[in-house]
Parts: structure tokens; sequence; C-alpha cells
């Protein structure tokens, strides 16, 4: 079976990659300014072009080329032959021999891509409110979530920032901090790099028993 294709498809939606389609782009200069629509002299072949442009959108893939199928999407083939609408919009449609064109096939594996960057974009923005829900002082988020950008990128770092951030806070309760000494989202969030290793305070009764065990070694 043969298929109808419109050439530069992405142009009419640049969303194209998208699967919820609900519009498509007809520009003004296809009516005046565009050689080579102006040359589309019959007003079925220019209904019919509109027509295939929405179609292969929501289809996502080239037009059957099949009398049935086009009269069944309202096409009538009585009143102008497929074929002359064919060669009146050479400029626009191409015919191929396969549902999928290279480019189209190029466009399903970027959106295969694309859905994994989103996905992974969307696990890595959870990661950050997952962080700034647990982080006692809430100020500059904005500011929180740059920093948390430019300075989390790899699978270590990620795991690192939820090390700091809990060395901070058992830090914070171990010394009692007042919530107004606690450092503002934003800052803690610049500087979180400085919290992946911190030392534990040494409790009075630690130092003794530590300064007990040296005199005994002596």
């Amino acid at each position: 079976m043969q298929y109808v294709h419109i050439i530069n498809l992405e142009k009419y939606h640049p969303g194209y990659k998208d699967r919820t389609l609900q519009w498509a782009k007809v520009y003004f200069k296809m009516v005046q300014g565009n050689p080579d629509c102006e040359m589309i002299t019959d007003e079925i072949d220019w209904a019919r072009l509109i027509k295939f442009i929405l179609l292969e959108l929501q289809a996502q893939q080239p037009i059957p080329l099949d009398a049935f199928y086009l009269a069944k999407k309202g096409f009538d083939l009585k009143k102008r032959p497929i074929s002359t609408t064919l060669k009146e919009l050479h400029k626009f449609i191409e015919v191929c021999n396969e549902p999928v064109t290279e480019s189209l096939r190029n466009g399903y594996v970027d959106k295969e891509k694309d859905k994994e960057k989103d996905k992974e974009k969307d696990i890595y923005n959870g990661l950050f409110d997952e962080l700034w829900g647990e982080y006692p002082v809430k100020e500059g988020r904005k500011a929180a979530l740059r920093h948390f950008s430019k300075s989390v990128k790899t699978e270590r770092d990620k795991k690192d920032i939820r090390q700091a951030l809990n060395n901070y806070i058992k830090k914070m309760e171990m010394e009692k901090t007042e919530q107004k000494f606690i450092k503002h989202g934003s800052t803690w969030f610049n500087n979180w790099r400085d919290y992946i290793e911190t030392s534990t305070p040494v409790s009075g009764l630690d130092a003794w028993a530590e300064t007990e065990g040296v005199e005994n070694a002596r």
C-alpha cells in the first residue's frame, strides 16, 4: 500500500513529538506570499492539503492512499480524482511505500529520548522537593533550587547531598541550635558539600572516658 506524507510536517506543529495534539499551524503566507501555495488553483486541493496535514498530525504517520479510507474521511473522489490532487500538491506532499518515513522514524526515536529525559528530570526535581521538605528553614527556595541544579549532577552527588543534609540536621539537633541560627535553605544548598563529612561533637562523658583511657595507657 502507498501512503501520503506531508513534507516538513513538523513546521505545521512545533510540538509534533507530543502525543497530545489539539491544534495545527496554518500560515497566512500560505495564502499570500508563498509562490508554491499560490500555484494551487483549485479550492478542493487547498482543502485536501489542510486535511492531509491534520490527519497525519493526528495519526502521527503518513495517510493511507486508499480510496475506501479517503472516502471515509470525507474525500469526494468522484468530484476530483486523488491523482489530480497529488499532482497539484507535489510541492507539499510525497507518496511513500511504508507508513513510517525515515524522518518520522527519527522523530519517534527522539520522542522516546525526550520521554527518558522527562522521566530523569522528574526524578531529579523529586529529589530536590524531598530534600527541601526535610530542610528545617525553608527560606529562598528558588535560589536553593538553582544551587542544587548547578551542584548535583551525578549519582554520587545525589548520595552525597542526602548524607550532607542528614549530617547537618543531626548536628543541629545535637547542638540544640536555635531556629534563628540555622542556615536559610538558599545558603545551605549553596554550601552543602561542607557537610558531607562532619565531626560529631564529643560529649562530656565521652571526653572523660577518652581522658581516662589515655591516663590508664600511661
